[in-house]
């Protein structure tokens, strides 16, 4: 996936030569999460879910193997791209509801925050192991873009490999009785008549939108501001978010203490706004990727702190669709953010954008802490008040 976002965005930058149309790329990919995660998380509660993500999986290897194919024979365009982009997202919108669901029944409640941080690990820390290799491959004008996208779709086959030979059969209690349309509003009205999770999922989506948006303005950020001449650089910052997230998730995975758990999520969530800001300021490529892996730490072990509070609060009958509505709200906002954050690159540089949306999530964080009663306690104690 991140290979193929890299190589994607740089191809679309140096194409277009607009952030504009990056915007629209990452807008592509990403609005699936809000079109097609309610279905996913429906069918992730009614379909064996490793079955699921392994189809999903496999779909996923072959758009990436298409764009790869149309790259190398020279004959794509750019809307070839945004419509490839967009059924990869829908692939991911019902493969991720469906493996966050199938966790939980791989592992006792006793060790789900390991189980589901080693997970996010995993997923974070292939920014690292894969651009570590296809950030250099970049810079290599015979191989370039279209070599990377080979890998890109090497790498998802493998994934679908992988995925087959997962034992753990698992489903929910979807009712075969209901309609799709009753099922995806039961979740529905589940999440939004529980204030708690109603309130993680209102500060992942402010998360999302405010501090995480940045794939449609880092190409042009690593050309501008960092004097890129190729998309390595915007590979290692890439590299560097994936390397600061692998740490953070690793390093989560060891805390059994509740109370550490609540502050955490505190302090993380202020360092998700600060480090954007730090990355604003870079004026080389070793500061910018320390500051890109500055918010992969704070930004990847805060998710997956929200993550682990919502599917603890979660019902296992209901858990697929509650999983997928959270990254309806995560992804659908970040569609729209990196489309208007990409447009508004091409007018006002990036640097200022990173800026101001870092600083207003700082602000979110401490209006969160002091105004809500029940993160106040989250905060001290680490224990979650189910409203």
């Amino acid at each position: 996936m991140w290979t193929f976002i890299v190589a994607s965005s740089w191809f679309t930058l140096s194409e277009s030569d607009s952030s504009g149309w990056v915007g629209i790329i990452t807008f592509a990919s990403m609005i699936p999460f809000l079109l097609v995660s309610p279905i996913g998380g429906l069918m992730a509660d009614r379909i064996d879910r490793r079955s699921l993500a392994q189809i999903m999986l496999l779909a996923g290897f072959i758009t990436t193997a298409i764009l790869a194919v149309l790259v190398i024979s020279g004959t794509v365009e750019l809307w070839h791209v945004a419509v490839l982009a967009f059924l990869g997202g829908a692939f991911r919108a019902i493969q991720e509801p469906t493996v966050t669901a199938l966790i939980p029944n791989q592992v006792p409640r006793s060790v789900l925050l390991n189980a589901i941080t080693l997970n996010a690990a995993t997923r974070h820390g292939a920014r690292f192991f894969g651009l570590l290799i296809a950030a250099p491959l970049m810079a290599i004008p015979t191989v370039g873009v279209a070599g990377v996208l080979v890998l890109s779709a090497l790498l998802a086959g493998v994934s679908a490999i992988l995925m087959a030979r997962v034992r753990t059969e698992s489903r929910g209690e979807g009712s075969m009785g209901h309609g799709m349309m009753q099922g995806m509003w039961d979740g529905i009205v589940y999440i939004h008549t529980n204030k708690t999770i109603a309130l993680f999922i209102a500060l992942v989506a402010l998360h999302c939108a405010l501090v995480m948006s940045f794939e449609s303005i880092l190409p042009i950020f690593s050309r501008e501001s960092l004097g890129a001449s190729d998309g390595s650089v915007l590979g290692y910052l890439v590299m560097g978010f994936g390397a600061g997230s692998l740490v953070g998730t690793l390093l989560l995975a060891g805390v059994r203490n509740e109370k550490m758990k609540g502050q955490l999520l505190i302090w993380t969530g202020l360092f998700s706004g600060i480090t954007p800001v730090l990355l604003a300021l870079s004026f080389n490529v070793p500061f910018g990727v320390l500051a890109s892996a500055g918010m992969g730490v704070s930004q990847a072990t805060f998710m997956a702190l929200t993550s682990v509070y919502v599917q603890t609060i979660a019902p296992d009958r209901l858990r697929g669709r509650i999983s997928s509505l959270y990254i309806l709200y995560a992804g659908g906002i970040m569609s729209f953010a990196n489309l208007g954050y990409g447009f508004a690159a091409d007018s006002f540089s990036a640097p200022p954008i990173l800026l101001i949306t870092g600083l207003i999530f700082v602000a979110v964080v401490l209006a969160f802490g002091m105004g809500q009663p029940i993160f106040r306690q989250l905060y001290r104690t680490g224990q979650v008040a189910i409203a």
